[in-house]
């Protein structure tokens, strides 16, 4: 490895906070600050939660919006070109675009791109542009296998320049501080609960069909779900209609979303598409059975019947039914609790999964440098 630390670049097209936005997060607050110098981040989507998260950190931070100016591109260009990194390392679609082009315009020395989620709402001309342009690209990292394999089969890109590195979380717990009482939840009943942006992908709205039918057989439930997006109105509308208004609490973003779901009983993630979860790992590390639709990597981390239940995706009945079998028994919520809590501690560390980022950064460097001499 070189005398001089490595300087990293990160480029995200988003401002607010989902799972991707937290596991940066958490990336940059574990670099080995003896190898790494402090990063730089760029957003190119505007300003968000995010990027006020970002200006708590002891990194520096741009701000800007493409999608609103896309002649931003140069001054994105320009101030990159003044970092001058080692590596450029960017998520999501679009910054994944910008990177890879910005990459080959300033010859950045290592130019990695990632994969977070199988990414249902693309089209075919976005799978031909994330092709093309991949050529760009010395590496792409998918957070599941099932990234990767969306990549290979509809962008072309071949399964040699993908690798897949699992997130991680911190095995350490944060003590509860939040109540019911402070969400308006009594002392009896069970608590189902659900963390992520409000936006179609996220399946809110079979959470809260299947939530007609899961009051018929279990009456004394709540349903808490945390997060903000643009299907706030429309979810809270049709909780209303159906007259569940009193067994449902929409919480708004949360910054203490960790401690919030340690009040939940069960946690669903109804997820129509996704990557490998943030919020499912967490969720399982305070020993939370779940039950999910099985979609991407979720069925490779539920354990089903073991450490959860995973259902047909987009079925409201078996998710309904699931969380009715889940409610009614208390044995099986603490046995699969305790299974949970065992596979995300010692499957999916983030100690773990920052060593192979870590490795992935030195190694390819060191691969980039002797082919380009």
């Amino acid at each position: 490895m070189e005398d001089r630390k490595i300087k990293i670049s990160f480029i995200i097209s988003s401002s607010e906070i989902g799972g991707t936005e937290k596991m940066l997060l958490s990336m940059i607050e574990s670099l080995d600050r003896k190898v790494f110098e402090r990063p730089s981040v760029f957003t190119i989507k505007g300003r968000g939660k995010f990027t006020m998260e970002l200006e708590r950190m002891d990194v520096s931070s741009y701000t800007l919006n493409l999608k609103k100016n896309p002649f931003l591109f140069f001054p994105l260009l320009y101030r990159l070109w003044k970092e001058s990194p080692d590596i450029i390392h960017s998520f999501l679609f679009y910054g994944n675009i910008a990177g890879r082009v910005c990459g080959r315009l300033i010859a950045t020395r290592l130019v990695i791109s990632s994969q977070r989620s199988i990414d249902s709402w693309r089209r075919w001309h976005h799978w031909k542009v994330d092709g093309i342009t991949s050529a760009w690209a010395d590496l792409i990292i998918s957070n599941s296998l099932s990234g990767k394999e969306v990549l290979v089969q509809k962008s072309g890109i071949p399964g040699e320049k993908i690798i897949v590195i699992s997130n991680g979380i911190s095995s350490r717990k944060i003590p509860c501080t939040v109540t019911r009482k402070s969400l308006g939840i009594g002392d009896s009943g069970l608590v189902v609960g659900t963390i992520g942006n409000l936006r179609k992908a996220k399946g809110h709205m079979c959470l809260v069909e299947s939530a007609g039918r899961v009051l018929k057989e279990c009456p004394d439930t709540y349903f808490v779900i945390a997060g903000e997006g643009n299907m706030r109105q429309a979810l809270a509308e049709r909780v209303e209609k159906m007259g569940m208004s009193g067994r449902f609490i929409f919480t708004g973003f949360r910054r203490d979303a960790e401690e919030l779901l340690q009040l939940f009983d069960i946690f669903v993630l109804p997820s129509l598409w996704e990557g490998f979860p943030v919020s499912l790992l967490e969720a399982m590390k305070y020993g939370k059975p779940a039950v999910a639709f099985g979609v991407s990597d979720i069925p490779r981390i539920i354990e089903d019947g073991k450490s959860g239940i995973v259902v047909e995706p987009g079925s409201v009945s078996q998710l309904s039914a699931s969380l009715v079998k889940m409610l009614k028994n208390g044995d099986m919520r603490r046995e699969m609790g305790m299974r949970a809590g065992k596979i995300a501690i010692e499957k999916y560390s983030l100690e773990e999964m920052m060593r192979k980022y870590t490795r992935a950064y030195t190694d390819n460097l060191k691969m980039v440098d002797f082919n380009n001499n």
